[in-house]
């Protein structure tokens, strides 16, 4: 598999191909971005299982998304149909990347434990009962070392798990990637780009910022679908698909010219 090396002005360029992808049509682009929101976040309120079936259900839920920016990205008719395709392929590939997913939250979460002790999970047990995120705070900084490593090591494992997972379920859905080398794949692609995709993240923040200050949190419509795009985006400069290796790209496809290095 190849992987691409890009420069940091990339991280600037995901963004606005993104939006790019968005305008060519901005209300089903939009609409669509809301309803997969809206899938993920309702299976939150089932009693019990909804964190679950949460983890479960976003690759799936992703990469119907991803279906949609590749119809954007090539101009295709959009459909509602195309929101549900992680349903009907790669389905069973799809959710051992969930499994993977929450199999590495439960890792996360051991390590905080054994590396904190007891001083930790009285301070989990004193916020749960609590419920109050300032609580948290206070009792972090009040935390001794141990407890402040452990949240250090907690944080830095699901920062990696993220990274895995981010461009697996495009490699699983497109390139017909198997789960555990779509997982290393993603991995070893955020690394090797860690330099835009920190001008990525940080612009995403900013942009973040500004769009929270429009009422009634209007400025997620515009947000949620930003994401998505703009992490297609970077999916296809960093992986190429199998037309672009030795051939050029249709004339309307995105810009995917870099320096390349092989997997």
């Amino acid at each position: 598999m190849e992987i691409r090396k890009q420069p940091a002005v990339r991280g600037w360029i995901w963004i606005k191909q993104g939006y790019q992808l968005i305008m060519r049509k901005p209300l089903m682009s939009v609409a669509l971005a809301l309803i997969a929101a809206l899938v993920l976040f309702s299976a939150l309120i089932v009693p019990q299982l909804g964190p679950l079936i949460f983890i479960m259900l976003m690759p799936l839920v992703m990469a119907g998304y991803m279906r949609i920016c590749h119809a954007l990205e090539y101009d295709e008719e959009i459909e509602l149909a195309y929101l549900f395709e992680g349903f009907q392929k790669h389905t069973a590939q799809l959710l051992a990347l969930g499994g993977f997913a929450l199999l590495g939250l439960i890792i996360a979460s051991i390590a905080m434990i054994f590396i904190g002790g007891e001083e930790l999970t009285a301070l989990l047990e004193s916020v749960k009962s609590v419920n109050d995120p300032q609580v948290l705070v206070d009792a972090m900084w009040s935390a001794g070392p141990g407890v402040d490593f452990s949240l250090i090591v907690g944080f830095m494992l699901v920062l990696v798990l993220m990274l895995a997972l981010q461009y697996a379920p495009m490699l699983v859905f497109f390139d017909n990637v198997p789960p555990f080398v779509a997982l290393r794949a993603s991995l070893s692609g955020s690394f090797r780009n860690l330099v835009p995709y920190t001008v990525y993240n940080l612009l995403m923040q900013m942009i973040a910022l500004v769009l929270s200050k429009i009422p009634f949190n209007l400025g997620i419509i515009v947000l949620i679908p930003l994401s998505l795009t703009s992490l297609y985006v970077s999916y296809r400069n960093i992986f190429p698909t199998e037309n672009e290796v030795g051939t050029p790209p249709p004339q309307n496809a995105l810009d995917s010219s870099s320096d390349q290095v092989q997997s």
